[in-house]
């Protein structure tokens, strides 16, 4: 009875909210439970009832089903992209020539940059390195989008995948970084960033690099391809 009333005052929804934009890389029942200490039923509920809000979504990679937020927690840095575009063109323009510069740039930024990789999300493993590189590869795909905190509805397909699921390579569209070549040092930046953060999860050495790029007047039209491959 007394759990029963404790229930009632908590805002189970809100609660699972605020675990899901926490996590880049989506969090199962099990994990969102057992981090804000419920029941797998209780979230199971209530995750229906945030689906049917259009709140959440959820995604199936490999064995796993990973939820994510609709609602992403930097919703505030909305009104700091064209500060952030200023910056990158100005760095462009500063410093051309300069891409590998920057890609270290992002690669040094990781421990400081906190998208968190929620290592409890799938079904009690200990880490990534549990998932196969299949897997491993369609994750990425699924939170990429949500780790480009300047961009709500980008678009990424994986375009090629090698037979021995080492080497992917994706293409990011209807990007606001892609609305002119002047932006383009804010992908340099993320490559960085994946290539060092990956590496450190998986404890395998992972290179990340633009393989192509194509910018029109539409930014929906516009693409870049983003090859990742684990060594």
């Amino acid at each position: 009875m007394v759990a029963q009333e404790q229930n009632k005052k908590r805002d189970f929804e809100q609660e699972i909210l605020d675990s899901l934009r926490d996590s880049s890389f989506g969090m199962t029942i099990t994990s969102i439970a057992e981090g804000i200490d419920t029941t797998r039923n209780t979230v199971y509920r209530y995750l229906a009832l945030l689906e049917g809000k259009r709140k959440v979504f959820k995604k199936k990679v490999g064995r796993y089903v990973l939820y994510f937020s609709k609602e992403k927690s930097w919703e505030y840095l909305d009104n700091m992209r064209p500060t952030y575009k200023s910056l990158i063109s100005n760095m462009k323009k500063e410093f051309p020539n300069s891409e590998d510069s920057i890609k270290r740039i992002g690669k040094g930024i990781v421990n400081s940059l906190n998208l968190q990789i929620n290592l409890e999300g799938y079904e009690r493993l200990e880490s990534l390195k549990d998932l196969s590189n299949k897997e491993l590869f369609e994750l990425i795909k699924n939170i990429l989008p949500l780790m480009n905190i300047f961009d709500n509805d980008v678009t990424v397909k994986i375009t090629e995948l090698d037979k021995e699921n080492k080497f992917a390579i994706y293409q990011i569209s209807n990007s606001n970084m892609l609305e002119g070549e002047e932006y383009l040092y804010h992908f340099h930046l993320l490559t960085g960033f994946l290539s060092e953060k990956l590496s450190n999860v998986l404890d395998k050495k992972v290179s990340c690099k633009i393989e192509k790029y194509e910018i029109f007047k539409s930014r929906e039209d516009s693409y870049i391809n983003i090859s990742i491959e684990i060594l």
